[in-house]
Parts: structure tokens; sequence; C-alpha cells
């Protein structure tokens, strides 16, 4: 190597190159790099920043502006509404309490009580939603490149509505969040304007239509689902959203009670659904509805996978109680199974953790009994359950509902009464059988007390046939029963002392203890319990004892009486079980004791005065404590019926009883076999019953339905031989009898036209001669009632009063619900009150004839009256606009929304005071004040200019009455009297323009308010205002 000018030279095939024009060499190149790279810096910056002068505005639909508006909706805007929408989703599944007692909802949020939780997170989902729409819309079409061509996917993209390509999401995040929140109408308008907005995106479309279809089946909009989806599945659905379909169509067929068409779509939710705890859910409600097609072994597979997935306790728990009613045919057969399975559930009572679930633990021994077919223990399991229950919710209703729909069918009626009446305040309306228990439990309201008589009765009389040491027998084991019973009690006092203790002591070490960082749950919101009517447990339980007392009864005044009627009726007198025993001695009868079954005791009569044989046992006076002391013989002998009175007032009430009980079994439960058992001892054991030709025809009746015309035909021709009079035996010996079984409706509406015709015209010989052949041809008939009205009316216009007076009694207190009877209650309290009778016709046809109870019968006094008793036809008055109808034909709830919806959107200023009255059958509601005549005319004809009005009010009579006018119809006249006069004096209505009346209230102009404020506040970085979005409703 040699050096030249100290720089190194290389020979390389005798060419020599300086090492210094190398580094020349080298340096150009790194510079022509540099300048490169720099050249790209500056491209590549003044790109990015022409994207940023150019992409924040909207206003330009470039490629760079979509690019720009899409990024940041989604990792700004976006990103913080849909980590809110996900904590919103957390905390409705950590929150979610299900009833497993029913059928649970596919989406938590169909749980009621879930509605509202994470709400504050679903708000921020949709204010960040409307937000990047209002900010990051582009809905501006691009302009036209040069040479592009116009190809049929290129007419498509020009077509749509919005550009940003991320936007959807925040529309399907705001639709998402309202459905989540629970605003399922909200959501609904939100899904449906994005299927619009999208029009030509099949998959965005298809999405916003399958939640669309999820609103519609929450609210029960099950047609509309259906067709939403239908279109969705004709549209060629995107293979990645066929599961989010499958989900939907299901939850569309469970709502629409299509349960087998459900379960594949329920198959394919399980199977797709990632979240384990709701895949445990979907099982369980698989479980149920297996259940509920009546296949146990399907069901009880499907809740044994519950049990596997380790899900929260109470459901694990619940989904082990179910199986216990879904056994397989033929799998709780053998001894030794029935105990494996009920040593697991007795081990699990004994559990500190299931100490709030014993009534469900108990429901599942009973039901694994009953599916053995031991129906004792079962009973015995299920009353335990009761008595165990420490929630009284929803768990202990279904317990009691079990309970007594099986004491309903095995006939123990008493305790079938008071499960049922439990069942009814623990059970939610809306469970499926919750009209049906409400029936049978009226029903057993009216056949308990007459059952428990019957028995006690029964009871009685057996222990009055038994000789003195066998009488005495029983009453050792009755007293007996006490002691063990009393013994129980304070034992069970204790151990409830214990318990209190310990969770004194607990309590008072909890609070003593260090406290440790909890990390806080969502939690459902709870009402204030503080308050009694708050506490829904206090509530139920006072509503389970009262029905225990009284039974269930109609809200409504003097609720305690049994005949409401204006007129006292003496003559009616019911049976007192308490009172119908006569003392024989001195005992009050308010310490009777009237209990059946194992706590039966007996009411107390008073001594035994009069029988020898038992003189020895009872003393002198009966009002000692050995009286009354359930541990006393004395308190046992005293109520056995020793006497012949005694005796004869048990067969009273027995009798009484028999007769009730056949009929309530006849009439309302359709127990032949009980009701001929009931009456056909009575008719047998008690010849002297006064009702006894009731019995007979029933009997016979009865027979009749059940093909058994020989015994039926029995009863009849007894019922002819001792009772010829009796109206039920006229019948029967009528040869007609059979015709007018079937035709008789027709027949008897036929016969009271032409007498009501005949008493208008004032025949009333004819008019009484049709009302005894009724008698006698239609004794039961529908019209009876009236035909007695019309008797007694007749005799009335012949100079008759007496009879008239006897006859509208007797007409009371036999039919004392029907709707003449009111009529004739008026008049029989008109003339104890000391009016005077008027003849003249009364009018009882319409009731919009009928004047005021004071002048019905006096039609004289309207022709007769002065002129401040007469309508006045002034028109510059204050008027009301009334619309009338008859009572009990109008839902009035409904109504007066109807009418104030219509007034609110129809008159903008004008306030008017809507209010009810009920007067002589009529239902008025009332509408005031106008200022005139012409007002309330203008209102009505704006009224009945609504289509959707004018159909709803469709059957109704429209008043326009001044205020003096309406006065007088109250006092004096009908509303028939006041349509003759509006008809002679206001008709026809004028012809002028339908336009508002000078000076009128009715529709003054709205006041020039400010706009609102629609903006929220500020993004955290940029402020821009919030747009409204369609599908929002800011009021």
């Amino acid at each position: 190597m040699n050096h030249v000018n100290n720089v190194p030279m290389c020979r390389c095939d005798n060419v020599t190159i300086g090492c210094a024009m190398i580094r020349k060499a080298m340096g150009r190149t790194m510079i022509r790099k540099v300048m490169g790279t720099l050249a790209h810096w500056h491209i590549g910056t003044l790109f990015i920043i022409g994207i940023l002068f150019t992409g924040c505005s909207t206003k330009k639909n470039t490629a760079g502006s979509r690019f720009y508006h899409a990024m940041t909706t989604r990792y700004n805007v976006y990103f913080n509404g849909n980590e809110a929408y996900k904590s919103g989703c957390k905390a409705i599944e950590q929150g979610n309490k299900d009833n497993y007692m029913e059928m649970i909802p596919l989406y938590p949020i169909g749980n009621k009580s879930t509605v509202g939780t994470g709400s504050g997170d679903f708000e921020r989902a949709i204010e960040k939603s409307q937000k990047a729409i209002a900010v990051h819309s582009i809905k501006r079409k691009p302009q036209r490149k040069q040479g592009k061509r116009y190809t049929e996917e290129y007419k498509q993209w020009l077509a749509r509505r919005e550009f940003n390509p991320f936007l959807h999401k925040a529309w399907m995040l705001m639709g998402k969040a309202q459905f989540q929140k629970g605003d399922f109408p909200e959501a609904a308008a939100t899904f449906s304007y994005i299927a619009r907005l999208y029009t030509g995106q099949p998959k965005i479309t298809a999405e916003a239509r399958i939640w669309l279809a999820q609103c519609y089946t929450q609210m029960g909009w099950y047609y509309d689902a259906e067709d939403v989806l239908l279109k969705v599945n004709n549209d060629s659905l995107p293979y990645t959203l066929a599961p989010a379909y499958s989900r939907t169509y299901g939850h569309y067929l469970l709502g629409s009670q299509r349960y087998r068409e459900a379960i594949p779509h329920l198959l394919t939710t399980i199977k797709n659904e990632k979240n384990k705890r709701q895949k445990a859910r979907q099982y369980y409600l698989l479980g149920q509805v297996y259940q509920l097609l009546q296949d146990p072994a399907k069901a009880y597979q499907a809740y044994g996978k519950v049990i596997k997935m380790s899900p929260p306790y109470e459901m694990e728990l619940n989904a082990r109680i179910r199986q216990t009613e879904a056994f397989p045919a033929g799998e709780v057969r053998q001894a030794a199974e029935i105990k494996k399975a009920t040593d697991k559930l007795r081990r699990m009572t004994r559990s500190d953790k299931n100490k709030d679930y014993l009534d469900q633990i108990y429901y599942a021994l009973g039901n694994i009994y009953l599916a053995a077919g031991d129906t004792v223990q079962a009973i015995k399991e299920y009353d335990l359950g009761v008595e165990k229950s420490t929630r009284g919710g929803v768990e202990k209703g279904i317990l009691q509902l079990t309970l007594g729909n099986l004491c309903w069918e095995m006939g123990r009626y008493v305790e079938a009464q008071t499960a049922y009446s439990d069942a009814i305040g623990l059970l939610e309306k809306t469970h499926a059988q919750y009209e049906e228990i409400t029936k049978r439990s009226e029903i057993l309201d009216e056949l308990v007390p007459y059952s428990t008589a019957v028995e006690l009765q029964d009871s009685l009389q057996h222990l009055a046939s038994l000789d003195s040491a066998a009488r005495m027998v029983v009453i050792d084991t009755l007293i007996a029963r006490v002691i063990r019973k009393e013994e129980e009690a304070k034992r069970l006092a204790k151990e409830a002392e214990r318990d209190a203790l310990r969770e004194s002591i607990a309590a008072e070490n909890a609070a003593n203890a260090p406290q440790q960082p909890t990390t806080t749950q969502p939690t459902i919101p709870t009402g204030d319990d503080s308050w009694y009517f708050y506490n829904s447990q206090a509530v139920t339980q006072g509503k389970a004892d009262f029905q225990r007392l009284w039974g269930r009864r109609k809200l409504e005044d003097n609720w305690r009486r049994r005949n409401k009627t204006v007129v006292a009726l003496d003559d009616f007198e019911p049976v007192n079980y308490d009172e119908a025993l006569p003392a024989q001695g001195d005992a009050a009868g308010d310490d009777n004791k009237d209990a059946a079954g194992d706590d039966a005791t007996f009411p107390i009569q008073g001594d035994a005065a009069g029988n020898k044989e038992n003189d020895s046992q009872l003393p002198a006076d009966t009002t000692s404590t050995a009286a009354i002391d359930e541990k006393n013989p004395i308190f046992y002998l005293q109520q056995i019926p020793l006497t012949e009175e005694a005796m004869a007032a048990s067969n009273e009430i027995l009798s009484d009883g028999l007769f009730n009980m056949g009929m309530i079994f006849k009439d309302r439960m359709e127990n032949f076999p009980r009701a001929e058992h009931s009456l056909g001892r009575l008719v047998h054991n008690f010849p002297d019953f006064g009702q006894l030709d009731v019995a007979y025809y029933n009997l016979y009746l009865m027979l009749g339905r059940m093909d058994r015309m020989a015994d039926a035909n029995i009863y009849k021709q007894e019922l002819i031989d001792r009772f010829p009079d009796s109206k039920y035996a006229k019948m029967l010996a009528d040869p007609d009898f059979a015709y007018i079984a079937v035709h008789g409706k027709h027949l008897e509406d036929s016969l009271y036209a032409n007498t009501y015709k005949e008493y208008m015209a004032g025949n009333y010989k004819q008019v009484v001669a049709n009302a005894e052949y009724s008698f006698n041809k239609y004794p039961m008939g529908q019209h009876r009632p009236k035909f007695m009205f019309l008797h007694a009316v007749s005799a009335l216009q012949v100079g008759d009063q007496k009879q008239f007076l006897a006859e509208l009694k007797e007409l009371v207190q036999q039919y004392p619900e029907n709707e003449i009877t009111d009529l004739a209650a008026h008049i029989l309290k008109g003339v104890q009150e000391g009016r005077l009778l008027a003849e003249g016709s009364i009018s009882f046809g319409s009731i919009w004839s009928r004047r005021n109870a004071e002048d019905r019968t006096d039609s004289t006094r309207i022709a007769g009256m002065d002129s401040t008793h007469v309508f006045t036809a002034e028109r510059n008055t204050p008027y009301l606009f009334i619309l009338a109808y008859e009572e009990g034909k109008v839902n009035e709830n409904q109504l007066l929304y109807e009418v104030a919806r219509y007034n609110f959107s129809s008159f903008m200023v004008k306030n008017f005071d809507l209010s009810f009255s009920h007067d002589r059958g009529i239902g008025r509601l009332v509408i005031r004040s106008f200022a005139n005549y012409e007002e309330a005319q203008y209102y009505q004809r704006q009224l009945y200019a609504d289509p959707h009005m004018n159909e709803r009010l469709s059957g109704m009579r429209a008043v326009l009455i001044s205020e003096t006018n309406y006065e007088l119809l109250n006092q004096f006249y009908s509303f028939d009297d006041y349509d003759v006069f509006y008809k002679k004096t206001f008709d026809p209505y004028p012809t002028e323009e339908e336009v508002p009346i000078d000076g009128s209230t009715l529709d003054e102009p709205l006041l020039n308010l400010p706009p609102v404020d629609e903006t929220t506040p500020a993004e955290e970085d940029d402020g821009e205002e919030i747009q409204q979005s369609p599908g929002t409703n800011y009021f």
C-alpha cells in the first residue's frame, strides 16, 4: 500500500483509487439518501397537515375527511361510550335477580326489577353516541372524480345517506344502550331509523332489524316482531349475524308462547354463548321449557347441566329443586332411591347457608314424595316448608299454591282455603294460575264455613251418642293433644329466643370488628320499608291474615253486611253458627270455637242441665275458669248437644250446611258426586228442612246431566208427591217442561216484550195475566224480577197500594242484586220517609227516562212546576259538556285518559276540569267549564271531528247543558226530558265555519318562548354542540 499526500492508495487490477475519492463518493450517496428521506418526511407531514386542515370539516366528503372522522369517532367518543356500555351490562349481570320459581326471561333486562340497573352508564353511552353522530356525521355527497366510471357499486355508494364508515357503530351503540336501559320504545325508534338510514348496506340493516325485533318482543308486539324477522330472513341474512338472528327469533317464540318451536333456537343460542353465567341461565330456561312441554326427562337433563356449570348458589339450588319436579317416569321407584334423594335434601336443611331456603328444600322433598305417590308425606313436607319459610316471597307462594292444588284434589278444602289465601297474597297477578286460584279461593271462602260446621256438628253428635266412659276417652285424647302442642310451642319459643340471642351477639361482634375495605357491587334499588305499606312482606302478611279471618271481600262500603240494599229486610235472617246453639246455661256464645281437624275444639253451649247422666260431670256455673280451660274436661263436655234443644239446634246447623255445600259443589265447583252426597244426605236425614223442594229439584237436574235418568225421576216424583204446590214441582209436572227447558229463554223474552207494551198502553189486566202466566211457566226465568215489578205497579194503577208495597218488598228480598231492584228500593224508601204515592205510569224500561228518586212516581209534578223549575234557553252563561253512558258499560279510567289526552293535544292553553258522577244507573264524565253555549258547542264539534275520538265515544250521549239546567236535571228531570227541550230550543246546529269564537279561550296561541338549549356537557377534547338524533326524546 502506498501513500500519496498522506492518503492511503489501493491497487486493484492495476487501478489505484484514492480513499479520499471513495469517501467523497460515499458522502454524496449519504447526502442524497438523507435528502430523499427529508423530502418524503416533508411530503408526509404536509399530507397529514392537509388532512388535519381539510378533515376537521364534515362539509367536505373526501377520502381524507372520511378517514379522519372514522378514526376520531372510533378512538375517542365511541370508545368512551362503549366502555360505559360494557360497565352497564356488567352491572345488569351482577345485579339481576331472577325469579326461578317462574319462567325466567332470555335477557336479564326482561326482569322488571332489573330495569334501571346501570342506567347511569347507559345514559353516558347514549350521550357519547349522540355526540359522535352530531360531530362526525358526513352527509354531503362526494365530488365526482374525473375519469371515474359509474359502476353499479359506485352508484350504490353515492346513494348512501351517511359516508362516515364507522358511524353506524355509534348508532348501534345508542340503540343497544337504550334497550339495556329498558327504554324499549326509544330503542325501537333508533333501530328503525338505522334500518332506513343505511338502506343498501345489508349487514347494517339486518343487524338493526334484529335488534328492532328484540324491542318489539320485549314490548309484547309479537306480530310486528315476526314481520321484521321474516323480512330479515328473506333478505339473505349475513352468516355472521345468524347466531344473533337465532337468539332473537327464539326470544320472539318464547314471548308468543310457541315453546316447542323455540327449542332449536334456544339450543343454538346456548351453543354460541360465551358468558358462562348466561349459558347457565339459558340451560335453566331450556329446562323450564321442556318441563312446560311435559318432557320431564329432557328437563331433568337441562337442570343437570346447570348444576355442572357451578353457577351462583341460588341458581344451583333452584335447579336441584326443579329436578325434583321433573323426575322422569320411573325414575323414583325404589325406596333406596327415594332415601338417597331425600337424605341429600335433609342434609341441606341443616346447613346455615340454607336457612333462608328451607321453604324451597321442603318443597323439593314434598315433590319427591308426591312423585312416589305418598301424598300424605308430601303434604307434611309442604306444611313444614310453610312453617320454616323466612322470606315470605314468591317461593313460599309457589309452595302454598302446590299445597293448595293437592288439597283441592284430595277434597281437603279447609287446608286448601288457607293455602290459596296465602298464595294469592304472594304471587304476582301475571302468574299463569293466578286467575284460577283466585276463583277457587272465592269458592272455598263460601264453602269452608259450611263444611267446617258440618264436620263439627257430626263430631259433636257422635260424641253425644257415646256413653260417658267412651266420651271421656275422646276428651282425654284431645286434652293430651293440647298439652303436647303447648309443650312444643314452649320449645320453639326457647329455640327462637336462643337464635335471637345468637344473632344479637353476632351482630354486636360484627359491629365491633375492624372494618375491611369492600368492593361495592351494583345493587337493585329497593323501596323504603320504614312505613308499613312500603314493606311488601308486612302488607302480604296482613292480607293473608285478613282473608283467613274474613275471606276475600270486595272493596266496598258495608263489606261486613250480607245484604246491602237501601231497604232494611227484617224477614231475612241468615243462620249464625256462633249463636245458633241455644245456651243451656249461662255461657256466652262469644267464647265459641269452631276450628276443625287436629285443632278441633267445640262451641260452648253452657251446661247440660236436664241431662241426668252427666249432672256429675258439669259444674253449675259454666262461666268458671274450668269452662274456658282447654285442659279441663268441662270445656268439652259443655259443648256436646246432650239435650233435645241442643240436638235440634245442631241439626239445624247441620242441615243448612249440607244444603249450601251441595249447592256450591253443584253450581260453583261442578263436583257432582260430592253434591249428590250432600243433598242426598239432606233429603234422607232431614225431611223437615225448609228448602227440601229446592234440594229435590237440583238432585233431579244434576242426575239428569249425569245421564242417570232413572235415579233423577225418583227424586222428581218425590218432589211432586211431597211438595205439590212448590214452583219446582209445578215446573217438573208441566208436560211442556222439556220444551221450555230448550226454548224457554226466547219464549220468555217475547212474553216480556209484549207485557211491557201492554203496560205502556195502560192494559193493566193483561199485564197481570201475562205476569201470572210467567210465574207459572217460567218461575226461574231471567225476567221474573221485571214481571214482579210490572205486576206490582199494575196493582198501584187500580188503587191497591198495600199490595203494591208488599210485592215490591218481596222483589227486593228475593232479588237484591237485580237492576230493577234499585228502582223498587227507592220507591219503598220514599214511602218510609213519608212521601205519598201518586197514580200514573212508571217508566223503567230506559235509564234515560228515569227522573230523580224523589219524583219518579209523581209524573204530575213536572207539569205543575213554577217557572223556577223550568229549563232555560239562556246561552250566555257557563255551560258544561257531558258524556253520559250506562253504568258498568264503560271503562272510566280509559275514558278519562282519552279525553284528557285529546284536550292536552288540541287546546294548548285552556285547562278543563274533568269529573265523574253517577246517578239513576247513568255514569257521567262532566267537562267544565265553558264561558257560553258557543264555546261548548265548538268543543263538541271539534271532539267528534277527531276520527279516533269519534270511534272511542261511540254509544255515549253527548249533552250540552248550562250549569243552571244541570241543577234541574239532577233534581227534577230525566235525560230524555232535557233531550226534548234541547231539540226544540237549540237544534239544528248553526252552520257557520268551524273556527274559534271571538273571545274564546279554547285555542289561544302559544307564547313566544325562548328556544330550548339542547346542548350537553362538552367532551374532554372537543366541545361541539350535540345535535338531536332521531328516536331521542328530550322531554
